[in-house]
């Protein structure tokens, strides 16, 4: 397959030099102009490439703007900025423009080479996700402080340990901080940022917008703060939910208790929804509240899961009281380890990374199994190894 590349150089000097040093690697079918945002609209128009090298030095406001019309008006490139400025405040304004990634300055064959790598792992894993469909678990707490963001995001780090492919989404607009859970690092994108782009989604785009936490764990982040909210829209949670699918064994949605559209929507195409309620009155109340909701919405008892975090047998309130309460059975009891959660949680580190033996890790790796069960082979015994297994 002939891959087609178009450069966008800042000068005729620069167009020269590209023309004279670069090899044509074998397969592709490369175009050289010079400009810069101005341009791009027409190279994409006229040319269709699957990837744009746009040189842009020092890009401001108005180049990012151009870029945007441009990928908005042309879906389907892959754009990739070289720019001396590849801070990642530049490669967040250039994501939400629709440029895939921020490469340095200069423009030179191993640009070119990058872009080709980019292509390859675009073409590989609409290749290899193509036919698959990845499970939906949104995480739902019956009431604020009942743990469903802890439990959700050990629960992903388990299932991506056992050797799943795993994104976690957080959908928790106002102030989520799922990713805190798991890493202090600073996610590239923003489910925002995603929403903005929900007409050019492809799985190139979601793989340099996730924070990439642990192998086989990714995290599609909340904003910093509550701004441009609307373009999280219920059809562009369901679009990036549905890629998803086609990228991950696993996807974990971590929500929050607003039953706004882009919330509904996320439970209408989830496979399961967990509503997690702690064993206090006021929880069993909204947990009540809750299911009542979810009847509304048409939700079968089969999708919804109910989980008590923090179990304790001595509660006066026992798992039949938020049975009868609530009309659904207790799928799972989470115990309580109240210091070691609060060590992981202050960490930043998964519990079951932390203490594996602990009761609420166990528990967890438990419910993994269960979800993706695993084939563990029996160690031979020295005996067993001397007669060959007779």
């Amino acid at each position: 397959m002939t891959s087609k590349i178009s450069l966008i150089c800042v000068s005729p000097e620069q167009r020269e030099q590209v023309v004279r040093d670069f090899a044509r690697p074998q397969g592709t079918d490369i175009t050289v102009h010079v400009g810069g945002a101005r341009t791009l609209l027409a190279v994409l128009q006229k040319e269709q490439p699957n990837v744009v090298l746009l040189d842009l030095p020092e890009p401001d406001d108005s180049d990012f703007e151009l870029i945007d019309a441009a990928t908005q008006r042309v879906t389907g490139a892959m754009v990739l900025l070289v720019s001396r400025d590849a801070s990642m405040n530049t490669l967040k304004r250039a994501m939400r423009a629709g440029v895939r990634d921020v490469l340095s300055a200069p423009l030179s064959g191993e640009t070119l080479k990058v872009a080709l790598d980019y292509l390859r792992e675009a073409r590989a894993n609409t290749s290899r996700f193509g036919d698959s469909a990845g499970e939906v678990h949104a995480f739902i707490p019956a009431k604020g402080g009942c743990g469903a963001t802890f439990l959700a995001t050990n629960l992903a780090y388990v299932l991506a340990k056992s050797g799943r492919r795993v994104l976690l989404i957080d959908l928790n607009l106002y102030f989520g901080d799922a990713a805190t859970y798991l890493t202090d690092r600073k996610a590239p994108a923003t489910v925002v940022d995603m929403a903005r782009q929900a007409q050019r989604l492809d799985s190139a785009l979601l793989e340099s917008s996730v924070l990439k936490v642990r192998e086989n764990l990714n995290v599609l982040v909340a904003p910093d703060m509550p701004y441009q909210l609307e373009q999280v829209t219920a059809e562009s949670v369901a679009a990036i939910i549905e890629l998803a699918r086609t990228e991950y064994d696993f996807i974990v949605l971590d929500l929050g208790r607003a039953m706004d559209p882009p919330t509904v929507k996320a439970l209408d195409v989830a496979d399961r929804i967990v509503m997690v309620v702690e064993q206090s009155l006021p929880a069993l109340k909204d947990a009540r509240r809750m299911a009542q909701v979810f009847d509304g919405l048409g939700y079968g008892r089969d999708k919804v899961r109910m989980v008590i975090n923090c179990f304790a047998k001595s509660s006066l309130i026992r798992a039949e009281d938020v049975e009868k309460a609530t009309g659904l059975s207790v799928a799972r009891q989470i115990p309580a380890s109240d210091e070691a959660v609060r060590a992981a949680i202050n960490h930043g580190d998964p519990l079951p990374r932390l203490t594996p033996k602990d009761p609420v890790a166990k528990a967890l790796q438990q419910w993994a199994q269960e979800l993706s069960p695993m084939t563990v082979k029996a160690e031979k015994s020295w005996f067993a190894t001397l007669t060959g297994g007779l």
